[in-house]
């Protein structure tokens, strides 16, 4: 259908075709799904630390915690030295994975005068980077490989990834398929870890009674937000939120235990007031290529002015999950009645009347001649109206019409009038429904072609078929 034909003629829907056999032919396969290949991408070698009976204190800086003597530290010029520490059950394995804090731990160690400092990562985080052609698997997070070296045994960061599109099957385990990778030239994804993502800090009121110049709202205390008006008269306003019930440092707080306000001065000299926020605003800013694991929370921290709060949530970084490859198939619809108008349709059509508000095209039109072969179909179907196919070309069986394509077509309503007189007009961008499979989704970003009429043969004369591609997942 070509929109560009009849400007301003009247757009209608939820008009109903009647049809010879709907849903009468069995989809066709356009596309084979197209499947990725799978690899390992490796990261850094780490050392290996585990617990040992009998190590002197200054290497076990944490009870019941791993050994560090081994560990041979980088210059501190060249920063911290991540060290692997397999929890006992892991000890003596090839393969090191599962979850972190429950089956290993890392540790960053720094060279000190005294020695090192040790600080053990709050979540795990690795220097794993997938290239940008390539795609997480679900349950394949990073693994370290153990290999055992003459120098003493290293783990090799290792994840399992997709490149090129989805995976073959839904779950693992998956056989890497290539050679192990490492980031191209043109790089990656972020590093694939778990990072805590942090708001701007933010001045917060508590429930309680405080000095009065402090106090907002007669029963919330703002000390550290009034004070820094106070001692910054060229401030006008601030962001300050409120707790709804009395916290203390360490708290971590959910929306609806919270309020926004904004902390304003009164013409009062050292007076203020707290207008709530129409609405609530956000100051988290998210990190390029980390998705948040976990709804925000507000965390209360404590300083030495009083108690402060910002949002935080928990994301995981790294390449996106691997896409479920899909079939493309061709699905059909209703039949429906075809005028064949060749040239005449718009050559031979009366032109509309105007409405009585001025409009073009608000009215019924007559049908030109070539209409004539609907007043029957009409009345053995038993219906007043029904949705057509014009073809303003001939065609012929398994022609497709749609829009951009060679053979020209519109799509109409006709109508029966109470004088026996046939009327039609034209239906505006018409997209046949009811057309569906099992589990699919109908292709909306496809070419032209992907939806629109073939011309079928059915009952001895022919129809417009309606169809539209579908994008079907393999699992």
């Amino acid at each position: 259908m070509r929109p560009y034909l009849w400007a301003g003629a009247a757009v209608v829907v939820g008009l109903l075709p009647v049809s010879a056999m709907a849903q009468s032919a069995q989809p066709i396969l356009v596309d084979e799904a197209h499947f990725g290949t799978v690899h390992e991408v490796l990261g850094a070698e780490l050392q290996i630390a585990v617990p040992r009976a009998n190590c002197p204190a200054k290497f076990q800086p944490l009870k019941e915690g791993p050994c560090f003597d081994k560990v041979i530290l980088k210059p501190a010029a060249q920063g911290e030295t991540r060290v692997l520490a397999p929890i006992a059950a892991q000890t003596g394995k090839d393969w090191i994975s599962g979850a972190y804090g429950r089956d290993y731990r890392l540790y960053d160690l720094f060279p000190t005068a005294e020695g090192f400092q040790a600080r053990e990562l709050e979540f795990e985080s690795s220097d794993v980077i997938v290239p940008r052609d390539c795609y997480a698997l679900a349950g394949e997070d990073v693994g370290y490989a153990i290999e055992h070296r003459k120098g003493g045994d290293v783990a090799v960061e290792s994840q399992t990834v997709a490149c090129g599109g989805g995976p073959r099957q839904a779950h693992g385990p998956y056989t890497p398929e290539g050679p192990p990778l490492t980031p191209g030239p043109n790089g990656g994804w972020h590093r694939t870890e778990r990072l805590r993502v942090q708001g701007t800090m933010r001045y917060l009121a508590v429930p309680g009674q405080c000095e009065e110049q402090y106090s907002i709202r007669v029963t919330w205390c703002a000390k550290p937000a009034v004070s820094y008006l106070i001692n910054n008269p060229d401030v006008k306003e601030l962001d300050l939120v409120a707790a709804r019930q009395p916290v203390t440092a360490g708290d971590v707080l959910i929306e609806k235990e919270i309020d926004q306000w904004v902390l304003k001065r009164k013409s009062k000299k050292n007076s203020f007031k707290a207008d709530s926020r129409w609405i609530n605003k956000s100051l988290l800013v998210g990190v390029e290529g980390c998705v948040p694991m976990e709804s925000i929370g507000w965390w209360v921290t404590g300083q030495n002015d009083g108690l402060y709060i910002n949002e935080r949530a928990l994301n995981r970084c790294g390449a996106p999950l691997a896409p479920i490859p899909t079939e493309i198939w061709e699905a059909y619809g209703d039949d429906y009645f075809i005028v064949d108008c060749g040239r005449d349709w718009r050559k031979g059509r009366p032109r509309s009347h105007d409405d009585k508000d001025g409009k073009k095209g608000g009215d019924d039109t007559q049908a030109a001649e070539c209409f004539d072969s609907a007043g029957p179909y009409l009345r053995r179907t038993g219906r007043s109206s029904a949705t057509v196919v014009v073809l303003n070309e001939r065609a012929r069986v398994d022609d497709r019409l749609y829009a951009g394509s060679y053979i020209s077509y519109d799509v109409a309503e006709v109508r029966l009038n109470p004088d026996k007189t046939l009327s039609a007009r034209r239906l505006d961008y018409y997209d046949p429904s009811g057309i569906y499979m099992s589990r699919c989704s109908t292709l909306d970003s496809g070419p032209s072609e992907s939806k629109g009429f073939v011309i079928v043969r059915s009952m001895g004369i022919s129809w417009a078929r309606a169809y539209h591609w579908m994008s079907c997942p393999v699992y």
